[in-house]
C-alpha cells in the first residue's frame, strides 16, 4: 500500500514497516518480524527489484516486532542496519530493560492476546541478535534514499527514534506515536502502553520533538496512517495519556 510519494506500508496485521524508494535504490524503515522475510521478497518481485537494492534497514528501537529479519538481511545481502546508539546492545543481543509496568492488566482485552499469539507465531518473542549494526544520533541527516532526518523520541525504548522524510512529507514514527493499542485495540494517536514502555512519563514528554514536524502524514508502527497533522495526533495522544 503506497502511503506516501514513494513510500509503501507493508504488514501482516500487527506491525508495519515501511519501504521507500528513490530512483533505483530503497530503504526499510524496520523489519517487521521474522516471517516478514517472505512478504519483503514478494514486494520487491512485484517492483521487479531484490534484496540488494536495499541501501539500509533503519530500527526505529530495539524491539523484537521491529528488528525482525534485520539480521537476515544483512548476512545474505549485506544490508547496513542502523539503530540509535541507545539501543544498540539489545540490538546486538543484549537484555531489554524493565517496563513501567506488567502484562496482567491487558489479560482482560481480547486485542492482548490476539497481539501475543500472532508475535509468537511470526517468531517475535525474542530479539534476532544483529552482528553488525551503525549507530544514529539525534537530528541526523542520514546519506540513505529518501535522506530522513533522525528524531530521538525515548520513553517506548531509551533509543526510540522517528524518522523524517522531509521530502516526502512523511514521518514514521515507530512505536514512539501510534494509531492503535496492540494491548487494548483502543483506535487514535497515543503512546504506546506501559506494559510495553521502559518510561511512560518520557515517552509522553517526548511527544514535544515530533509535534511542530510539518509532516502531510504520520506513519506509525501500528495502526493505519494518520493524515490530520502531527500536531493534532500529538494532542491527541497527550489527551488519551497512559494505558
Amino acid at each position: 500500500m503506497e502511503v506516501g510519494q514513494g513510500v509503501h506500508r507493508l504488514t501482516m496485521g500487527i506491525v508495519n514497516w515501511y519501504l521507500v524508494e528513490d530512483g533505483a535504490r530503497m530503504v526499510l524503515v524496520d523489519a517487521g518480524t521474522p516471517s516478514d522475510w517472505s512478504l519483503l521478497e514478494q514486494t520487491l518481485a512485484s517492483r521487479g527489484r531484490g534484496i540488494a537494492d536495499i541501501d539500509a534497514v533503519l530500527i526505529t528501537h530495539a524491539h523484537s516486532d521491529h528488528t525482525g529479519f534485520a539480521e537476515r538481511a544483512r548476512s545474505e545481502a549485506g544490508t547496513r542496519v542502523r539503530i540509535h546508539k541507545d539501543d544498540a546492545s539489545v540490538a546486538r543481543g543484549g537484555k531489554l530493560g524493565k517496563t513501567d509496568g506488567g502484562m496482567g492488566r491487558y489479560l482482560l482485552h481480547a486485542e492482548a492476546y490476539r497481539t501475543l499469539v500472532g508475535l509468537l507465531r511470526r517468531g517475535a518473542t525474542r530479539v534476532i541478535p544483529i552482528a553488525e549494526v551503525s549507530t544514529l544520533d539525534d537530528g541526523e541527516v542520514l546519506d540513505v534514499p529518501g535522506r530522513p532526518r533522525v528524531v530521538h523520541a525515548p520513553g517506548h525504548t531509551p533509543g526510540s527514534c522517528a524518522l523524517w522524510f522531509e521530502n516526502r512529507s512523511a514521518l514514521c514514527t515507530g512505536d514512539s506515536l501510534v494509531t492503535r493499542n496492540p494491548l487494548t485495540g483502543r483506535v487514535g494517536p497515543q503512546i504506546m502502553p506501559s506494559g510495553f514502555n521502559r518510561d511512560t512519563t518520557l515517552a509522553l514528554d517526548s511527544l514535544t520533538s515530533l509535534e511542530r514536524l510539518p509532516a502531510g502524514v504520520l506513519l506509525p508502527g501500528h495502526g493505519d496512517p494518520w493524515i490530520d497533522g502531527v500536531s493534532e495526533a500529538v494532542r491527541q495522544a497527550r489527551l488519551a495519556g497512559p494505558s
